[in-house]
């Protein structure tokens, strides 16, 4: 659990950056430069040097830590709906300060909002308990992990959803291939549109992948909305065309407005 004085410090940079929400760093809100392999850095936010694959155009380097909070408020606020729609959830998670254009908060957002939905859509589960592991596995994969692992986050979130509904360990004969069959079929469907990375973007595709893989496999089923993205006009890298979330793409529908 990060230490109380420690989060509100969180809090008050994500605050303070809520430009920064728009262009990336979440200390000034400049690009990020990426590195070719780690450096070694100090975090703006804890003050500890730790491995980062990249920083901003002024040098400020958050860790993941850091730049993930601490995840309570979005599982509280995920323990307390009744929503089912799991892209309704999600972008009520990207109205919390703590949620960022991108970011390995991601990780984790995917496998908690998919918990969440499968829970209100029938699926029985502890959800207090799988929300807290789900979240501290999502944890473990570093930002960045698209373009250095080769794994996308929101693919491999999706997996670690997959896993803790079919109870899989890495000693489990049938259950062990439920979230690597999950996770194949989000890698399949995210790298056909090709980068770059969009956390948004790479996290919807995901939800729509893994809400027909719980119909299919778990017998649930999870309804899923197709709103076109809110968050491209802030997106650099937009792919926009490409993306069958982009407002003049294929969506259709109204826009909302999400920030």
């Amino acid at each position: 659990m990060i230490p109380l004085e420690k989060n509100k410090r969180i809090l008050r940079v994500s605050a303070k950056a809520a430009e920064g929400q728009k262009d990336n760093c979440a200390i000034c809100g400049k690009p990020l430069v990426y590195f070719a392999r780690e450096k070694e850095l100090e975090c703006a936010v804890c003050r500890q040097t730790k491995p980062a694959g990249c920083a901003c155009e002024d040098g400020h380097f958050v860790c993941d830590t850091c730049h993930s909070g601490g995840g309570a408020a979005i599982r509280r606020l995920l323990q307390e709906s009744a929503e089912q729609d799991p892209v309704v959830l999600l972008n009520q998670m990207y109205r919390l300060p703590e949620v960022h254009l991108h970011g390995p908060e991601h990780h984790s957002i995917v496998p908690c909002v998919l918990l969440a939905a499968y829970r209100n859509c029938g699926g029985e589960i502890d959800l207090v308990k799988a929300l807290e592991e789900a979240w501290k596995r999502g944890q473990k994969l570093p930002g960045g992990a698209c373009g250095y692992l080769g794994v996308c986050g929101a693919a491999a979130g999706a997996g670690i959803f997959a896993s803790l509904v079919s109870g899989a360990t890495p000693l489990t004969p049938e259950a062990w291939a439920a979230p690597q069959r999950l996770t194949a079929t989000c890698l399949e469907a995210i790298a056909s549109i090709g980068g770059p990375r969009c956390c948004k973007r790479t996290s919807r595709i995901a939800l729509e992948q893994a809400a027909a893989f719980s119909e299919r496999e778990f017998g649930v089923r999870i309804p899923v909305s197709r709103p076109p993205c809110a968050h491209w006009p802030w997106n650099t890298e937009c792919i926009r065309g490409r993306c069958p979330f982009w407002p003049g793409g294929k969506t259709g529908g109204e826009q909302e407005d999400f920030h």
